[in-house]
């Protein structure tokens, strides 16, 4: 392993950076999600799976602070003056916090894969892989899990560690790229038609919370650290796992406050572009402007021409160039 000479102090200042780290973006997430569930409640019709969800993954990560703040200070304090007495809780409370940060991870994951099915209006072939991905990530995750207390395991461990957050990272890499993308390219869109209609949702801010692309960028970094032993992976652990639930909490905030990207303005806006594709291309709409300055858009077949030297009126509803006409 790299860097397996560092000294136990510096270890040790690394082990309670991570754990600073973990309580300081713990009371970022616990806001965070306070007030997700502060306008879900408060809504007439409340999405009661939203809020399950929220209140399980707050549990599953309140478990976790609590394993990792205790596994800390058996470390760094209590196993100065009893080291044997506290190894059989240290290897639980290390257990404990294994097993909650995974199920983190995979809620975390599942909601990334419903955003991605809301975003590509229900395309299984879009999900497909990133389904795989999703199984190969709990399915590592217990085998690691499984294996904690075999004492002659550690390298398959570490292996399935290596494999569990490659898979988990891939899955979100794959998802923020496929989601963000599409976002992109609807945003030029929007942008191209000179349409305001869904730009709150298309927005760089909104693009980047929606595709959850914070987990991903960290979990790049995270998983070389994590298979070359670097020391430094007990700093990134702690952003990792950080990144795990915030990502999350910012699509239900999204959510909760109704300007996360929903299935019906995907639908709205695939119907936007379509709509004027067929209407340049068939020149079925014309720019005019009012007296008020205004320019609005309507079909050609509706637009009414007037020459000012000859007091004549045209209707594009003959489908020729004549009309009622008067003399001055």
């Amino acid at each position: 392993m790299e860097e397996a000479s560092a000294s136990p102090l510096f270890l040790a200042k690394l082990l309670y950076a991570g754990n600073a780290i973990v309580m300081l973006m713990y009371g970022i997430y616990f806001t965070l999600v306070a007030i997700c569930l502060h306008y879900l409640y408060n809504k007439r019709s409340r999405n009661w799976l939203m809020l399950g969800y929220l209140i399980v993954s707050l549990l599953v990560t309140t478990v976790f602070l609590a394993a990792s703040g205790k596994y800390t200070e058996l470390i760094l304090i209590e196993s100065a003056t009893n080291p044997l007495g506290i190894a059989k809780l240290s290897a639980r409370l290390d257990l404990a916090q294994r097993a909650a940060y995974s199920v983190k991870i995979w809620l975390a994951d599942a909601l990334l894969i419903y955003r991605l099915w809301v975003v590509w209006l229900g395309s299984l072939m879009i999900i497909m892989f990133p389904c795989v991905l999703f199984v190969a990530t709990i399915a590592t995750g217990i085998a690691g899990v499984a294996l904690y207390y075999e004492p002659n395991k550690v390298q398959p461990i570490v292996h399935l560690g290596v494999s569990f957050h490659s898979c988990s990272v891939a899955l979100n890499v794959l998802v923020t790229v496929l989601i963000a993308g599409k976002l992109l390219y609807q945003r030029r869109l929007t942008k191209d038609l000179g349409e305001e209609h869904g730009r709150q949702y298309l927005s760089l801010l909104a693009v980047f919370a929606e595709s959850g692309a914070l987990y991903a960028i960290v979990g790049i970094i995270y998983i070389p650290l994590y298979a070359t032993g670097n020391n430094m992976v007990l700093i990134f652990a702690a952003l990792l796992e950080a990144a795990s639930g915030i990502a999350p909490a910012l699509i239900l905030l999204r959510m909760a406050l109704g300007v996360a990207v929903s299935r019906k303005t995907q639908a709205s806006l695939s119907t936007l572009k379509f709509g004027n594709a067929a209407d340049r291309e068939k020149g079925f709409t014309h720019s005019t402007t009012t007296t008020t300055g205004q320019v609005s858009t309507v079909p050609s077949s509706h637009i009414t021409y007037v020459d000012d030297n000859e007091h004549r009126s045209y209707s594009d509803d003959s489908g020729c160039g004549t009309g009622n006409s008067s003399s001055g």
